[in-house]
């Protein structure tokens, strides 16, 4: 059977790939610390859970409109303009099956075949990978650590042509923790509106915050910038929520969410109706009961970022928000460690799961291959267990 030329471009997530592979391998018995996949370790909220138990017994499990019932859409309204002053109506939001499945809905709305995405790097790895399904074009721009892994308004306007369409933000980012200031957003906002940009803020992290910075939306800066940004977003991480696969996407154009619901009818229609449920009161939390996922998070990203600068090998810019830190291992290139030659991430990757049975993801995922992406979405037992197999092979 001849498969079609696009699959060519069709790659398997490598987080997932990763994860897979120590998953096998704790099958088999081994005790394997695992840092790659993004899903928090904890369980919804207890009141989310008994939503979705009630709609289970109601029965009410039919079909609902393909961008979610007016009750979720409504609520989705509601939490952008109570956590972020957003004015968005009912019809200016619409829910997908996770953050990642908005994100394709938007790309394939917006780009026409040869449209250019600017996408900062180290990016979140479908990101490129979602342009080229949509037949558009991803415009890799390095971000270096010593701007904390952000992109500047110079670095952006060299990046621009006349191909550009759309321009990337995610902060805070997956994968290096990287949060915008207010004023950092307001300079790449301005050069984006200046060159009739569509912006494209995936702010699936925003609840999760740490040292003093705060999550700011590009929509919120201007009536220009509100007009010119579409936000991705899901209740997978701030609410523990992940394989619930709700998630969603706002706009001010309706065509555009108009046109991405045309675009869902015909591929998944409506996500799950128990879980468009249970999305409705976990948008209704209030901060105070979000509140206690946020300070497991930061009371970890301050164990391991401890335990990551005591490992000469590492070189780290801590994290300001999501719940991921991004070692540079560029110091073991060239060093023999049990048996074989470090060169990058990939091989420091391999290392670390063949000798020390911990699992992390390259930096090579994200655009970056003398990083690796390690974790700390899991217990403070095993965050201190894994960094201390690294500390050992490493040294």
């Amino acid at each position: 059977m001849e498969l079609a030329r696009r699959t060519l471009n069709w790659k398997p997530s490598p987080t997932m790939a990763l994860n897979a592979r120590a998953a096998e391998k704790a099958a088999s018995g081994v005790d394997v610390v695992n840092f790659t996949v993004g899903e928090p370790d904890m369980e919804p909220p207890a009141s989310v859970r008994e939503e979705a138990a009630r709609d289970v017994m109601s029965g009410s499990s039919k079909y609902t409109p393909a961008l979610g019932m007016p009750d979720l859409r409504r609520a989705i309204a509601a939490k952008f303009l109570r956590d972020q002053g957003l004015p968005y109506s009912p019809k200016q939001v619409g829910a997908s099956v996770g953050g990642k499945h908005a994100l394709y809905n938007v790309f394939h709305a917006l780009l026409n075949p040869g449209d250019e995405a600017i996408i900062p790097s180290p990016y979140w790895v479908t990101y490129p990978d979602q342009v080229l399904l949509a037949e558009g074009v991803p415009v890799i721009v390095p971000c270096l650590a010593g701007d904390g892994f952000k992109l500047t308004p110079k670095v952006l306007s060299q990046a621009i042509s006349e191909r550009t369409r759309v321009l990337v933000l995610n902060s805070p980012n997956n994968p290096t923790g990287a949060v915008y200031s207010e004023e950092e957003l307001r300079s790449l906002v301005d050069v984006a509106l200046a060159h009739g940009l569509t912006i494209i803020s995936d702010e699936v992290y925003e609840a999760l915050t740490y040292s003093g910075a705060h999550h700011v939306s590009p929509a919120s800066l201007s009536r220009a910038a509100f007009e010119a940004t579409v936000i991705v977003h899901s209740v997978s991480k701030t609410y523990a929520m992940t394989g619930w696969r709700i998630g969603f996407v706002a706009s001010a154009s309706e065509d555009l969410v108009r046109a991405i619901g045309a675009l869902q009818s015909q591929v998944t229609s409506n996500p799950a109706t128990i879980a468009q449920r249970a999305a409705i009161r976990a948008l209704e939390l209030t901060a105070d009961e979000v509140q206690p996922l946020v300070e497991t998070f930061a009371r970890r990203r301050e164990l391991i970022v401890g335990l990551v600068e005591a490992i000469p090998a590492l070189t780290l810019v801590p994290p300001k928000g999501a719940f991921y830190i991004f070692p540079d291992v560029s110091r073991l290139r060239g060093r023999e460690i049990a048996g074989r030659t470090i060169r990058d991430g990939d091989d420091v990757a391999t290392l670390l799961l063949d000798a020390a049975n911990v699992a992390v993801v390259p930096g090579s995922s994200f655009g970056a291959p003398e990083h690796i992406r390690i974790s700390f979405a899991t217990s403070d037992e095993r965050i201190r267990e894994g960094m201390s197999r690294i500390r050992e092979v490493l040294a």
